[in-house]
């Protein structure tokens, strides 16, 4: 078998979800060196464990292979061969610029890949398959939950991985969260109501609990940074296809302040043009 390596800045984390096959593991996507969207599977979860964790935009090194067998031919699924994932660059994940996290360096390499709508995305997985994508909403409407917000699981089991990591196994949080919005492709009052599977919203259920043990406490809390805070801020869904069935979910935000110099798009063309110094190299 041969294995492409690939260089990735991480932008979303699937929340950890139990494999029959390899445990608990995370779907992983991002952007190449080369300015591709690519999604990553299975990336086990002790990756996104301890000091050495993969962090949002942090730069990956990963050899990986193009899925060829799945049922909906995304086009950009890779397969992660095991313990080939090391981290090279933080500055995009722990950088800070003046006390603010480096908004203004991720744009340059984010906002260029913006699709126009999510009806120009869906016309481009008809065409070739395309299944990840970031749209800028014109308006959201609501953040709102499906059914009734429960008490969040908390983990029951743990298990011993490979380097010794204690890991705790996820139980399944319900996936309840979505949002009501307009994009620029809508049409008269059209809207989308969509699915939001973002890692930050769903582990702030989960662990905000501890701090707000109502409910009604809990969702004032979740709908505050989830909706007020993100209306103020200029925020993009990453989209991203269903494995199993052709729909679209929200499957990460991105929110750099609306303050920031937007930069002209750019093509990416070599991994030494942009990345800096590698002066880490843990993971």
């Amino acid at each position: 078998m041969t294995w492409d390596k690939k260089i990735v800045l991480v932008t979303v984390k699937a929340y950890p979800e139990k494999s029959k096959k390899h445990g608990t593991v995370v779907c992983t996507a991002g952007v190449t060196n080369e300015g591709d969207w690519i999604r990553l599977y299975p990336m086990p979860y002790s990756s996104f464990l301890g000091d050495t964790k993969i962090q949002r935009y942090d730069w990956i090194e990963v050899e990986c292979e193009q899925v060829k067998d799945e049922k909906l031919g995304r086009k950009e699924s890779y397969r992660v061969r095991d313990t080939s994932v090391r981290i090279i660059d933080r500055s995009l994940s722990r950088g800070k610029v003046k006390g603010r996290a480096p908004w203004a360096e991720r744009n340059i390499i984010v906002l260029p890949k913006c699709a126009p709508s999510l009806e120009y995305l869906e016309e481009e997985y008809q065409k070739d398959k395309t299944s990840l994508g970031l749209i800028k909403p014109e308006t959201i409407i609501e953040f709102f939950t499906r059914e009734s917000l429960q008490q969040p699981p908390e983990p029951k089991e743990y298990q011993r991985s490979l380097d010794d990591q204690i890991i705790p196994i996820i139980d399944i949080i319900p996936h309840v969260f979505a949002y009501k919005f307009r994009c620029y492709g809508c049409q008269s009052e059209k809207y989308h109501d969509i699915m939001c599977e973002d890692w930050e919203l769903f582990e702030s259920y989960r662990s905000w609990w501890k701090r707000y043990p109502r409910i009604d406490l809990l969702w004032e809390k979740l709908h505050e940074k989830f909706f007020n805070f993100m209306i103020q801020q200029d925020i993009h869904f990453y989209m991203g296809m269903h494995s199993i069935m052709p729909t679209w979910l929200i499957i990460g935000l991105y929110y750099p302040p609306k303050d920031l110099i937007v930069p002209m798009k750019k093509t990416i063309k070599t991994l030494d043009s942009w990345l800096p110094a590698q002066n880490d190299n843990s993971g």
